[in-house]
C-alpha cells in the first residue's frame, strides 16, 4: 500500500505538469482566439470583446457551465451591472479555487488530522475522520453523548488552546475550600457510618439483579476477540479490517453495559484515535478537560471507589498506622508526598494525629505533583494546601505546607528543606508508575528519584503500585491493558449498579485516562510504564532500599475492613512483605514499606 504522504506528493507534481501543458498548448494566441471565439458567439456578443466585457462574459461564462439549468439566457443589458458589482468578489472566491489546488485533503493525507465539513447546512454536518468527530462529540466527561457542532483545529498550538481553556473556566477559586460533603467522605467516622453506605450499595445491587437489568448478555467471549483482532490490524496499519471490526465492537458494546462492554467502548474510541494518529491529541485534550473540572466531579468518584472497593481504604490503613507507629514521640513530622494528586489522604491523618497523648506535634507537609497544563500548573496543588491547612486549623494541629508542581526527577533535596530534628516519611501511593524509565533515557528518571529518596533519609518510605507490566510493543501491550482493565471493570460491574450516575464518574476518574493514555499513545506521549510487585522489588534492593516486614496488626486490621459488608471475592494477604490485594485470585496492587539502607558500600 503507498503511503498516504507520498500518494499526494505523487498527485501534487502530476498537478505541476498539466498546469504547464495548459499553459504551453495555450501560448498560441491564434489558438486561444479560436478556441474563445465560439463561446462568445453563443453569448450573443461580438468577439473580440472589450476588456470590461471580457471579464463580464468570463464570469458569465463560469455562471453558466456550473448550473443545471436549461433556462435561456437573460439579455446582456440587464445583466451587466450585477456582474460588474459583483467582479472584486468573483476575483476574491477564484483566487481561493487557485490556492485551494496546492493544498491536501484528508482523504489522501493521513497525516492531517483536521476534519472537513461536507455539508453546509449545520443539521448535516459530517466529519472526514471518525475518530475526530468522536471527540468532537464526548461531553466534559469524556463520555459519549449527543452529537454536538464543534469545529476543532487540530493545526493550533495546543499548550495555548489548554491556556485559554483553564483560563477562562478555572472556577477553584469559587470551590469551598472545606464543607461537609468533603469531611463526609474525608474524614473517619467509624466503620458503622460506612458499613451503612457499603451494605446500601449492596442492597441496590441485589435490586437491580431481581429487576432482571444485570442480565448477561452471550458474546462477551466474542467481544474479546474482537478488540485483540482490531489492536493487530491497528498494529499493522490495516484501516479497512481495523474499521470493520471497530463497527462490530460498537455493536457489541455499551457505555450502560457489563464491565467488557464498558470497557470495549473505551478501548474502541482509544484504538480509533490511535489509527487516526490523534492519539496524543486525544489524551491530551482529555486532561485539558480535566483541569476544568471542579473538585467535588472528583470527590464523588473517590466517594464510589471508597464505597465499592477497599483498595483506597487498604492503603490510607497501611500509611497512617506506619507514620503514627513512626512518629508515636516525635514533635516534629514531615510528610513528603510524591504524587499527591488531590491531597486526599490527608485529612484522615490530621484527624488521627490530633488524637495522639500528649498533644500533636507539628505537622509539616510537602506535596510533589506534576505540573497541571495550563497558565496555572501549581493551581491544584496550591488548592490542596488551602485544604490541609483548613482541617490542621479545626483540629488544632501546628501545621506547615509546601507544594511543589515539577517533574519528580528534577527537584534537589534543597528544595525540600529537611531539617535534622524532623522526623521524614516519604509516601508515593501508585505514583512511581509515572516516572519514565530506563526505555527513555539511559539515566533512568526512576533510578535518580530512588536517589533522591535516599538522601533524604527519611525514617521510613511506604510505596503502593500496581501489580501490572506494560511492553513496548504495541500489540502485546494492549494485550495487558485488556487483561488488567477486564479485571478492574469486573470487580466494579461486581459491586456496583449498572444505571448508578457515579459509576461513570468513578470509571472516569480511575479507568478512563490511563486507558487512553497507554492504548492510544506511543513513546515519550506515554505516561505509565508500570511494573510488577517484584520488579520493584528488584529495583529498590539495587538502589540500597532495606524492606521492613509488614506489621501484623496491620495485617489483620486491613482483614478485617474487607470483611465488613465488601464482596468476599476481594482478598487482601502478605506476602514477602508486601500487603497484597487482588480480585478473583488475581493480584491487583501491593503496598510495602522501605527503609534507606546507610552502608557506605551503597
Amino acid at each position: 500500500m503507498m503511503d498516504p504522504t507520498l500518494d499526494y506528493i505523487s498527485r501534487y507534481l502530476l498537478e505541476e505538469e498539466i498546469e504547464e501543458l495548459n499553459i504551453n498548448a495555450h501560448k498560441d494566441e491564434a489558438a486561444l482566439q479560436d478556441i474563445e471565439k465560439p463561446f462568445y458567439e453563443i453569448l450573443g456578443q461580438k468577439y473580440p470583446p472589450t476588456p470590461n466585457e471580457q471579464l463580464v462574459c468570463s464570469s458569465q461564462l463560469e455562471s453558466d457551465l456550473s448550473s443545471s439549468s436549461s433556462s435561456s439566457l437573460k439579455s446582456e443589458s440587464s445583466n451587466n451591472d450585477t456582474l460588474v458589482g459583483s467582479l472584486p468578489v468573483m476575483e476574491f472566491h477564484k483566487g481561493i479555487e487557485e490556492g485551494m489546488k496546492f493544498l491536501p485533503t484528508i482523504n489522501n493525507l493521513a497525516t492531517d488530522c483536521k476534519e472537513k465539513i461536507i455539508s453546509a447546512d449545520p443539521s448535516e454536518v459530517k466529519y472526514e475522520n471518525s475518530a475526530w468527530y468522536k471527540l468532537a462529540e464526548k461531553d466534559d466527561f469524556g463520555m459519549m453523548s449527543r452529537p454536538r457542532i464543534r469545529k476543532y483545529s487540530i493545526g493550533r498550538d495546543l499548550d495555548i488552546l489548554e491556556g485559554r481553556n483553564s483560563k477562562i473556566s478555572m472556577v477553584d477559586s469559587e470551590e469551598p475550600v472545606r464543607d461537609d460533603v468533603y469531611d463526609e467522605v474525608l474524614l473517619d467516622h467509624g466503620d458503622h457510618w460506612l458499613k451503612g453506605e457499603i451494605w446500601s450499595l449492596r442492597e441496590a445491587l441485589q435490586l437491580e439483579a431481581s429487576s432482571g437489568v444485570r442480565k448477561e448478555i452471550q458474546g462477551d467471549h466474542e467481544l474479546y476477540t474482537l478488540l485483540i483482532h482490531c489492536s493487530e490490524a491497528v498494529a499493522i496499519y490495516d484501516q479497512q479490517r481495523a474499521r470493520e471490526l471497530l463497527n462490530k465492537i460498537r455493536i457489541k458494546s455499551s457505555p450502560d453495559g457489563n464491565g467488557i462492554q464498558r470497557l470495549a467502548c473505551v478501548l474502541a474510541d482509544a484504538l480509533e484515535a490511535r489509527l487516526a494518529g490523534v492519539g496524543s491529541e486525544y489524551f491530551r485534550r482529555l486532561i485539558a478537560k480535566r483541569v476544568k473540572f471542579p473538585y467535588t466531579y472528583f470527590l464523588k468518584g473517590y466517594h464510589m471507589f471508597i464505597r465499592a472497593v477497599p483498595l483506597i481504604r487498604v492503603y490510607l490503613c497501611f500509611s497512617n498506622r506506619n507514620i503514627l507507629n513512626v512518629t508515636r514521640n516525635a514533635r516534629k513530622v514531615h510528610v513528603i508526598d510524591l504524587g499527591t494528586k488531590l491531597g486526599f489522604q490527608w485529612p484522615s491523618l490530621i484527624q488521627a494525629i490530633s488524637k495522639r497523648e500528649g498533644g500533636p506535634p507539628k505537622l509539616r507537609i510537602t506535596c510533589i505533583d506534576l505540573p497541571e497544563p495550563g497558565f496555572h500548573p501549581a493551581k491544584r496543588i496550591e488548592n490542596v494546601g488551602q485544604r490541609l491547612r483548613e482541617y490542621a486549623r479545626s483540629f488544632n494541629v501546628p501545621f506547615e505546607y509546601k507544594g511543589i508542581a515539577s517533574q519528580w526527577e528534577s527537584i534537589h533535596i534543597e528544595e525540600l528543606t529537611i531539617n535534622d530534628d524532623e522526623v521524614v516519611i516519604v509516601s508515593s501511593l501508585s505514583g512511581l508508575s509515572r516516572v519514565k524509565d530506563e526505555t527513555f533515557s539511559m539515566d533512568s528518571p526512576r533510578d535518580r528519584v530512588l536517589q533522591l529518596i535516599r538522601q533524604i533519609k527519611p525514617q521510613i518510605f511506604i510505596q503502593a503500585e500496581p501489580n501490572r507490566s506494560y511492553s513496548s510493543f504495541f500489540p502485546t501491550r494492549f494485550r495487558q491493558v485488556l487483561s488488567t482493565y477486564a479485571a478492574c471493570y469486573d470487580l466494579v460491574d461486581s459491586t456496583i449498579p449498572r444505571k448508578d450516575k457515579e459509576r461513570k464518574l468513578l470509571e472516569n476518574v480511575y479507568f478512563v485516562p490511563a486507558i487512553i493514555n497507554s492504548v492510544a499513545c506511543e513513546g515519550s506521549d506515554l505516561k505509565e510504564k508500570p511494573e510488577t510487585l517484584k520488579q520493584w522489588q528488584r529495583r529498590n534492593l539495587r538502589a540500597c532500599f532495606e524492606q521492613l516486614p509488614v506489621n501484623p496488626d496491620i495485617v489483620k486490621e486491613c482483614k478485617n475492613l474487607v470483611r465488613d459488608g465488601y464482596d468476599n471475592r476481594y482478598f487482601v494477604q502478605e506476602d514477602d512483605n508486601w500487603l497484597l490485594q487482588g480480585w478473583k485470585g488475581r493480584v491487583l496492587s501491593g503496598v510495602t514499606a522501605w527503609k534507606p539502607k546507610l552502608d557506605e558500600g551503597c
